[in-house]
């Protein structure tokens, strides 16, 4: 309950920002850079946040709490993006002929991107970071760093679409008395984005990334379509999918989660 109410108090605590389009940023976390690289460059700061809650009674009692919150940072020769993801959820169980909440999915995960532009300001040199602890999987936490390029193939009014590849290393650490081994090595981590605005209110995007070597991979994909409601607050609707492979038997490698959330703009 700590981390749900520090989310909470983080969405609150931005609530007086100056606010702007809200669809101009609802997907800050890997949005690619617009400009003529030779007009005179403002640094910028942005951020906007998720926040989604289900709640079922009846013959099945539980709740369910995501929050996300997106940022990016954009200066004349660095473009900074940064994401940090929270899912909290509840069941009710009958131990013991007494019915009560139990926890069934607890994780957190952080991520951060920098871009070093290039004469071309489409064409850029990363760094990225991951961290993930999600206390019932197998494993402490999963990490993974890797560096690379990337590039914008096109932008217009209408749609966008960026990719990255680069090499990095990987680490996932085992709990204690589990049948997982630790998995570390040298990775490729690859990451595309296609984004379309059918109009002003809604916006389509794909998000596909994959971390992967000869024995183990770890892949991600988030569709969504966001409606705006207002000039700081839309509704969005995500399908995500991450699918692990490892020499090890998973029960289900294949994990999926449908969310409703609203996204707030804050700065």
């Amino acid at each position: 309950m700590k981390l749900i109410c520090a989310t909470i108090l983080l969405f609150i605590s931005f609530s007086s920002s100056a606010r702007t389009d809200v669809m101009r940023a609802l997907f800050l976390a890997d949005a690619p850079f617009h400009g003529d690289a030779t007009a005179k460059h403002q640094d910028s700061f942005e951020m906007n946040g998720e926040f989604g809650v289900i709640y079922a009674s009846g013959n099945t009692t539980g709740t369910t709490i995501t929050g996300k919150l997106n940022a990016k940072q954009d200066l004349l020769r660095w473009h900074h993006r940064y994401v940090a993801k929270v899912l909290y959820k509840q069941n009710e169980q009958v131990l013991d002929s007494n019915s009560e909440l139990v926890t069934s999915a607890q994780s957190v995960f952080v991520s951060m991107q920098s871009d070093y532009k290039l004469r071309n300001p489409k064409n850029r040199l990363f760094i990225y970071g991951e961290y993930e602890d999600d206390r019932f999987n197998s494993y402490e936490y999963q990490a993974a760093l890797a560096v690379g390029y990337t590039e914008q193939l096109w932008a217009d009014e209408e749609s966008e679409f960026t990719y990255s590849v680069g090499p990095g290393y990987a680490q996932s650490i085992a709990k204690e008395n589990t049948d997982v081994l630790d998995q570390t090595g040298v990775i490729i981590r690859a990451a595309m984005e296609y984004e379309k605005k059918f109009n002003d209110k809604a916006t389509f995007r794909q998000y596909l990334s994959t971390e992967t070597d000869d024995e183990f991979s770890r892949s991600f994909s988030e569709t969504s379509l966001a409606a705006k409601i207002n000039g700081s607050l839309a509704m969005k609707l995500s399908f995500n999918m991450t699918h692990n492979r490892s020499p090890q038997e998973l029960d289900e490698p294949l994990d999926t989660q449908t969310s409703v959330t609203l996204v707030y703009q804050f700065f």
